[in-house]
């Protein structure tokens, strides 16, 4: 992983002592008690809402704040007439950077398939070489364009937001903020 001095990683109890302590519902008063049998169950209520902000923050969060991790040897890929199919690894929750053997450069950009840079991959004469690789994200997999058809694909490189493998919330201490206010605005 890149970058971990910097970041947090925190198993799901200290992810929720630390959504108690941004909303002030930590430290408890100990001093009293007080008993209802009607309201929610504030940790169960915390812990699926620290799950969906993770979840938001994996798919779309800014990369900095991230766990990051070059994930090409667990990468499956296949050439098809030049055009390479990789399948995401079970680990990544977005592309960041990707590279094949023989390209010059690597791509940064995974466009939708129906963007028109997507579009005009299906003609061999328009479609993306080792100068100007492309890659069209399926969701599950990438389309990488191109190779020569008759070479056997080599990923030199898959950098990828990475799902920490032990269930726990890696994130860098810039994302707390977002995490406050998230939590805020899902106050019941």
């Amino acid at each position: 992983m890149e970058n971990t001095s910097i970041f947090l990683n925190l198993s799901e109890s200290e992810m929720l002592a630390l959504c108690k302590r941004l909303l002030n519902l930590e430290p408890a008063r100990r001093d009293c008690t007080v008993e209802r049998d009607d309201g929610i169950d504030i940790d169960e209520w915390l812990t699926v809402r620290a799950r969906a902000w993770y979840a938001a923050l994996l798919s779309s969060g800014p990369v900095a704040w991230l766990p990051v991790e070059d994930l090409k040897n667990d990468v499956t890929a296949t050439n098809t007439d030049g055009v390479v199919t990789a399948v995401y690894p079970t680990r990544c929750a977005r592309p960041i950077e990707w590279k094949l053997g023989g390209w010059q450069c690597s791509v940064t950009r995974f466009v939708h398939p129906d963007d028109d840079i997507a579009r005009l991959q299906h003609n061999p004469w328009t479609r993306g070489r080792c100068c100007h690789p492309v890659a069209v994200d399926h969701g599950n997999r990438l389309l990488l364009y191109s190779i020569d058809p008759d070479a056997t694909p080599v990923v030199d490189m898959a950098r990828c937001v990475a799902t920490p493998v032990n269930g726990h919330f890696v994130f860098g201490h810039a994302a707390i903020p977002d995490l406050q206010k998230f939590l805020a605005d899902q106050q019941p």
